[in-house]
């Protein structure tokens, strides 16, 4: 079977509607729902690796919830994990948004909803900003095993210190090169800009979202029987 491609779009609404939706409907319902919808969808998508690791971590999140429960010193745990594990589907399609798109893409896809560019350049830089933070993470590691020093847990507070300083001034230097790579672009230019890619709704997000949207309004619907 080909894997379907989804608009960004799409999983960017699905990621703001959903956590909210834990307002108004049953708690459990959606946390169901929510799990089987994402499982489909990333089988749909051919990201089968993706969706074991999600399945295990939500079976690991949900059996620490099953055995702290029973315990009286440790039902904080698990109520913070049982509030946690309801974020891990929207999480699981978020990291599509990251690994799988890249900026013109996003950028593409969210001026057709016609927001202002502000919000647009600041939802994708951050989006963006998630694999550069972990292979930055990646070479302060290196850095410091070159020069012989290891996090431990003995110390916590000073080996985290080794870890943020570093990045808190890579943040600053890549900050500067994202805008002024945003104004080599014309990323602040008034027109309307073009893109290579083209990002359309095609046939299968209208599915989606419908089907998204069936969901929501079957659990408000079961909810007032």
């Amino acid at each position: 079977m080909k894997a379907i491609r989804i608009n960004p779009v799409v999983l960017i609404i699905i990621n703001i509607i959903a956590p909210t939706m834990y307002i108004f409907l049953s708690g459990m319902y959606l946390q169901v729902f929510l799990l089987a919808f994402t499982s489909v969808l990333l089988i749909l998508m051919g990201r089968f690796k993706r969706l074991s690791v999600f399945l295990l971590i939500y079976g690991l999140m949900m059996g620490v919830y099953k055995l702290t429960m029973n315990l009286g010193q440790m039902k904080g745990l698990g109520l913070f994990f049982i509030v946690l594990v309801q974020s891990v589907p929207c999480i699981a399609l978020a990291s599509i948004l990251v690994s799988k798109y890249n900026s013109a893409q996003l950028l593409s896809a969210l001026e057709k909803l016609r927001i202002p560019r502000v919000l647009v350049v600041a939802a994708t830089i951050t989006l963006k900003y998630i694999p550069t933070f972990k292979r930055e993470f990646a070479y302060i590691r290196e850095s410091m095993r070159l020069r012989g020093i290891g996090f431990t847990w003995k110390k916590p507070i000073r080996s985290f210190k080794y870890f943020i300083v570093p990045q808190l001034f890579r943040c600053a230097a890549l900050a500067e090169e994202v805008t002024a790579a945003g104004l080599v672009k014309g990323i602040d230019a008034p027109g309307r800009r073009t893109s290579y890619f083209e990002e359309r709704f095609s046939f299968m997000d209208i599915v989606v979202l419908t089907v998204f949207v069936l969901g929501l309004v079957g659990g408000c619907v079961w909810k007032q029987m």
